[in-house]
């Protein structure tokens, strides 16, 4: 079914507000998909601007200045970086609005989309192996407005040592995989065998398990099914892990990294990240070596999904369009660029081709395998397109912490949330 996204200039703002403050706004869309800004025809320019965090972030900035500097090199043009932390990204190019013109990193790029000033990159991913749930995930009303830099999912990360003797693997059903748990949790009393979400900010991590049960959360023209029963289903049985112990209350993603370093848990959910975040944890050398990634268990022979997780790159259309085509292109099927950006900041290549030619990537048991049972089964909400998104994630996950802390009954507690999802929604 084509997705229609009708953006009106009241839907842009309340999308933005809450991380931009008030801005002034002209030409935004009043009709479905993205609106002609009148730019000019697609040019080169000297010189290329670069909006994003990554530049700036200590942990990634090596990476992303080898690769910008080896861009340069090649292209004999000037990259310009504009940076600002990441919790500022919608607020910074909201006030940029149509005036943006160069690359940025596309964390909030559908404040952006309503705007017609993104160029269409369907012919730069044309015949790359970039996995087509990823791509869906920036695309609207067939136009790809921005382009995974790293393609993957938040999927479940494991203790290898203690997942090979409870019996936890890829592959499973729900069922077995609700049994490996009790086998952990009779195995040692003390380890908590899944640190699954279980509080906000975090619990948008609710989405892909409705989806496994069958619900689309959001269908494509954006009408909201929680509470239907497939997503009752799905949250009765994840409720029912917390009440039977194999889950805790009060969990928050930073929570769960920060247990599984310390050898406190078994399994959680995480972004291919996680080595690096336990080994900023202070998680042993042998606890890196014998980490693992498993496929989302399944439900009544139903596919399992993660949800989508990646850092994409937009270009504004018009002057310097090609120069902006060009320095993405290189950041997706450049070996070395790539290469720096794994090695030195952990950023993992959505291009498959690219990745096999990695030897550190390749020889990376963890990575290989989060890559096969985690990012191949990604999926993104039809709600991810919107300027809404972070009201939409912020809600559904408060609603569905409500009902884990016994607020209400699963099915009035859902049906409340599909209010309130609906609610934003009709407002986009």
């Amino acid at each position: 079914m084509k997705s229609t996204f009708n953006l009106s200039r009241r839907s842009f703002l309340g999308g933005t507000l809450a991380a931009a403050g008030a801005f002034a706004l002209t030409g935004c869309a009043t009709s479905a998909g993205p609106q002609s800004s009148g730019r000019s025809a697609a040019t080169r320019t000297s010189t290329v601007n670069f909006y994003g965090n990554s530049v700036g972030d200590s942990a990634q900035s090596a990476g992303w200045k080898e690769f910008i500097a080896g861009w340069e090199k090649s292209a004999s043009a000037t990259v310009k970086v504009i940076t600002y932390p990441y919790d500022q990204a919608s607020h910074q190019l909201a006030l940029l609005g149509a005036k943006f013109q160069g690359v940025a990193e596309a964390g909030p790029w559908q404040v952006l989309a309503p705007l017609g000033v993104l160029a269409d990159l369907n012919e730069l991913a044309a015949g790359l192996d970039i996995p087509k749930g990823a791509l869906d995930a920036y695309r609207i009303d067939g136009k790809l407005l921005a382009i995974p830099l790293t393609a993957s999912g938040i999927g479940l990360v494991a203790n290898g040592d203690i997942a090979g003797s409870a019996g936890l693997r890829s592959g499973m059903s729900t069922d077995e995989f609700a049994s490996a748990l009790e086998r952990i949790k009779q195995q040692d009393s003390a380890l908590i065998p899944y640190a699954a979400v279980t509080k906000n900010p975090d619990l948008k991590d609710a989405a892909h398990w409705m989806w496994g049960w069958g619900s689309e959360v959001v269908t494509p023209d954006l009408k909201c099914t929680i509470g239907d029963r497939e997503s009752v289903e799905a949250i009765t049985w994840y409720k029912g892990l917390q009440d039977a112990g194999l889950t805790k209350a009060g969990v928050a993603r930073a929570d769960a990294r920060i247990l599984f370093a310390q050898g406190k848990t078994a399994m959680y959910d995480d972004a291919p990240l996680a080595s690096t975040f336990v080994r900023a944890n202070g998680g042993s050398a042998d606890l890196v070596a014998n980490m693992t990634a498993l496929t989302r268990p399944s439900h009544a022979g139903k596919p399992s999904f993660n949800r989508f997780w990646g850092k994409g790159l937009c270009a504004s259309a018009g002057e310097g369009e090609l120069s902006n085509i060009d320095f993405i292109k290189f950041a997706l099927t450049d070996v070395n660029a790539a290469r720096a950006l794994f090695t030195k900041s952990s950023v993992l290549p959505s291009v498959k081709s690219v990745a096999d030619q990695i030897p550190e990537l390749t020889a990376n048991k963890f990575q290989t395998d989060f890559y096969s049972n985690v990012a191949q089964h990604t999926r993104s909400g039809a709600w991810d397109r919107l300027p809404v998104l972070q009201q939409i994630d912020t809600t559904i996950g408060q609603g569905v912490a409500n009902i884990l802390a016994g607020q209400s009954d699963v099915q009035t507690g859902l049906n409340d949330l599909r209010k309130q999802v609906q609610g934003l929604l009709d407002k986009r």
